[in-house]
């Protein structure tokens, strides 16, 4: 009774005033973007990084899967801390820490000191990921949830898959070498811990409304509607967008002979096609659904996922292909966080995002691209492609398996 009467209650208050839901989100996003900038521009730069320090495709498939294992872990773990302890800690020295050891990243000598250096990054982006969220859901009308954390969620392919490519190409030009370019993309995030500690409001975690949480053991929280189905489905939701953002600029230079320019052209529109999607999609679905989207999402994205295959060195319809399989691939994961927000309550969504997001980081975004990476090693680059298509089919199973919504939005 005690914990019915605590839902009632959180789903039928607001909590909210236009001023903190814009201010939530605009910091937000920001220490999303540079999360994704710090974690992502690395992978335009392993051409170059591989041909100086002598890394094989299955080292580039360990060196993504490193910052991905300790990101899950992290996540998991700060999620729940977050519950307790509050947000505005944990956010403002997570930033620092990540943007700190990006610039570190220039520092590496081998494969073992950059495995280590983007380990560490991992688990200071891992709790910022889960913390952040919740943040905005907690700042967010129920009616605007898919659209605001579909805003905050862009940010990802916006910046860390758009900007990154281009940036990374372009610093290369201007600064001595790939190290520099790391120190220079790890200063923004300094600027960024400091918003966020002078504006992000400090709120505590104890009591919302006056009514106390009622502390619930993980395994409740992991019980909730959908939680367990997504933390499953979210392996297979994340891996095509990490597998190819790790792994195909080596199928573009490697297997299709693109030019550099050529490439980071075709991986920037992974980023544009994903902005696009989390807008789009997950703004839709707080009027269409969200396993209806969910299931659209998946399942069109296989038809330019398998066109790619059959796609040649065109980098304009390479370029297209990339946007529509990034538009679909991206935004169901941005859908997976509004399906989180409709079943679980305000204090636990932390936990439960951060368990999501763990096992989808540690599987999807740890194993998959280990596994592409050894299997591209055996049989050639090209095997990335069909991988990622089974992928997708697996994904699509569990989302046709969502359940409606539990919490009412009205």
């Amino acid at each position: 009774m005690k914990n019915s009467t605590f839902i009632e209650a959180h789903v039928s208050l607001s909590d909210t005033t236009p001023k903190r839901e814009w201010h939530t989100l605009a910091l937000m996003a920001l220490g999303f973007a540079l999360v994704n900038l710090d974690r992502f521009i690395m992978y335009p730069l392993l051409p170059v990084m591989a041909s100086e320090l002598g890394f094989d495709y299955q080292d580039l498939g360990l060196i993504s899967a490193a910052v991905a294992l300790t990101w899950g872990l992290s996540s998991m773990l700060f999620g729940r801390l977050s519950d307790r302890l509050g947000r505005r800690g944990i956010l403002v020295t997570a930033v620092l820490a990540f943007s700190v050891l990006c610039g570190a990243t220039g520092l590496a000598m081998g494969l073992g000191s950059l495995l280590m250096i983007r380990a560490i990054m991992g688990i200071f982006e891992g709790a910022f990921v889960p913390v952040s969220i919740a943040e905005v859901v907690e700042a967010s009308p129920p009616q605007r949830v898919g659209r605001n954390t579909g805003i905050q969620q862009l940010m990802a392919p916006l910046v860390g898959s758009a900007l990154a490519p281009v940036l990374a190409i372009q610093l290369l030009h201007l600064l001595p070498s790939w190290r520099w370019v790391f120190a220079v993309t790890a200063l923004p995030g300094l600027v960024c811990a400091w918003l966020i500690y002078r504006h992000l409001e400090k709120r505590p975690r104890a009591a919302l409304h006056g009514i106390a949480p009622p502390s619930l053991p993980l395994r409740s929280v992991l019980a909730m509607p959908n939680v367990a189905l997504c933390s499953a489905g979210f392996c297979f939701w994340l891996a095509p967008v990490v597998v190819f953002s790790a792994l195909m600029p080596s199928y573009l230079t490697d297997h299709l002979h693109l030019s550099l320019q050529q490439m980071g052209l075709v991986m920037s529109m992974i980023g544009v096609g994903g902005a696009a999607g989390m807008l789009v999609l997950p703004t839709l679905s707080d009027r269409w659904g969200r396993k209806t989207m969910m299931v659209m999402c998946l399942a069109v994205s296989t038809v330019p996922t398998w066109m790619f295959m059959q796609a040649g060195a065109d980098p304009v319809q390479l370029a297209l292909l990339m946007f529509a399989a990034a538009f679909f691939f991206s935004g169901s994961l941005a859908l997976v966080h509004s399906v989180t927000a409709d079943n679980v309550p305000g204090p636990y969504v932390s936990t439960a995002t951060g368990f999501i997001v763990g096992i989808g980081e540690i599987m999807g975004g740890a194993l998959a691209p280990a596994i592409a990476g050894g299997l591209a090693k055996a049989f050639g680059i090209p095997v990335i492609l069909p991988f990622t298509l089974c992928c997708l089919a697996l994904g699509l199973v569990f989302a046709v398996s969502l359940r409606s919504p539990t919490l009412s939005l009205k």
